[in-house]
């Protein structure tokens, strides 16, 4: 690198320049290098040219960001690779911001304009860290800007106006800034100035802004009401902010209901951790007859094993194994696992046997293997286990309709 300033700057530029008039597109094997590429030019500009004069090293890291179009365009970023890029831009641009000299007011400019001109989502940082540059106050003077500019187009959106594009922009600078302030006000001012009767998506921001900042009293004002297909969203929140502020009397109902429509372990444990001790066996014996009656028998079953009734659990897969999902994969395997550490070899192959015969029955290739261990752990379960040899069909009669049914599955019966 060159030790002139004004040569060491054009370097930069000229690497820049040579990536913009390229055409090249860099697919999902290329990006992750490409990304890394673009990592490396910019934490060179930081470390050769922002200790020898920030404005310039700032910039260049404009520069940079406004070719967004360029970055995002000509490659894969499935895995986020380029957003990443994007993203340590923003932030050395800051910090380069902040060593510039120049006062807040040029630098709120500077930066509103930077972020105001983002089309694809990776500017985002600008704001959200934007408390690198300003202080509470400059950041405040900020928002206060973005606000006044809403009051102004805020009415465009249901105009259908060219100027609506705007109104969302807006709303998520001052989202961004509401983050860095930790201040759930600016945000919900912003979203109530172009939809006075949010919905539940917006109800849900706005008391989840209040819990990533621990204010669940200030939460509690937008979880109240009925937010249809995500009520138990709601439920969930209100019922997090009360036990947040010790109001366990009036969050354990809420958890009981969500458990009760939907019964499965997550919402077992949660129910069950703040009830006292006293009442904890009445509501475990009531968690058990729900568990039992669970249209997903994986589902119930593993509640009923989670409260150590594994009788009852065996009973349940036995009685319902037709109606075993074996696309529910995760919690199939997890029940399966526990039946095989008690011992219980039916409900075990059961369970094996519903998840094998859902993947061949879907054709799903990419599981053959697991396919394959189930076939081989349910042939060691009728060879070992007594009670899994009482099985109706036995496993002969089991695989062989397998055979009949999947035979011509030669990449799967090759992995057996």
């Amino acid at each position: 690198m060159s030790s002139n300033l004004g040569a060491l700057s054009a370097e930069f530029l000229k690497t820049l320049n040579a990536w913009r008039r390229s055409s090249t597109y860099h697919g999902y094997a290329e990006v992750s290098a490409y990304g890394q590429k673009l990592a490396t030019w910019l934490d060179e500009v930081a470390a050769e040219v922002q200790p020898r004069d920030s404005a310039v090293a700032m910039d260049l890291f404009g520069r940079f960001i406004e070719l967004d179009q360029h970055w995002f365009e000509h490659a894969d970023d499935s895995g986020g690779d380029i957003g990443m890029a994007m993203r340590s831009a923003c932030r050395h641009w800051l910090k380069a911001a902040a060593q510039s000299g120049l006062d807040s007011d040029q630098l709120a400019t500077r930066m509103a304009k930077l972020f105001l001109a983002d089309q694809y989502g990776g500017r985002e940082e600008l704001l959200r860290q934007a408390d690198l540059v300003l202080d509470e106050q400059g950041l405040r003077v900020l928002a206060a800007k973005f606000e006044n500019s809403m009051g102004q187009v805020a009415c465009h959106l249901k105009a259908g106006s060219p100027k609506a594009t705007q109104v969302f922009k807006l709303s998520a600078a001052l989202s961004l800034l509401s983050e860095a302030l930790r201040d759930p006000e600016i945000k919900i001012r912003a979203v109530l100035a172009y939809s006075p009767d949010p919905n539940a998506l917006q109800l849900q921001s706005f008391a989840q802004a209040f819990l990533d900042v621990g204010n669940p009293q200030g939460a509690l004002k937008w979880l109240e009401g009925d937010w249809g297909h995500m009520e138990s969203t709601r439920k969930a929140m209100k019922a997090d902010a009360l036990e947040n502020l010790g109001r366990l009397e009036d969050s354990i109902p809420l958890r009981q209901g969500l458990f009760e429509a939907n019964p499965n372990v997550f919402e077992l444990k949660n129910w069950l951790k703040h009830v006292s001790d006293e009442d904890k066996q009445q509501a475990r014996s009531l968690a058990s007859e729900i568990a039992q009656q669970a249209k997903a028998v994986a589902a119930g079953a593993a509640v009923l094993l989670a409260l150590d009734e594994v009788d009852a659990a065996e009973t349940m897969v036995i009685q319902r194994a037709t109606a075993l999902d074996g696309q529910d994969y995760d919690r199939m395997l997890s029940i399966a696992r526990a039946f095989s550490q008690h011992g219980r070899a039916v409900p075990e192959s059961l369970v094996y046997r519903a998840l094998l015969t859902a993947i061949l029955e879907r054709g799903y290739n990419k599981a053959y293997g697991h396919g394959a261990r189930y076939l081989k752990r349910l042939r060691e379960l009728a060879l070992k286990a007594a009670e899994a040899q009482r099985l109706v069909p036995s496993h002969a009669e089991f695989e062989a309709t397998l055979r009949q049914q999947h035979g011509r599955k030669t990449s799967f019966w090759s992995q057996v």
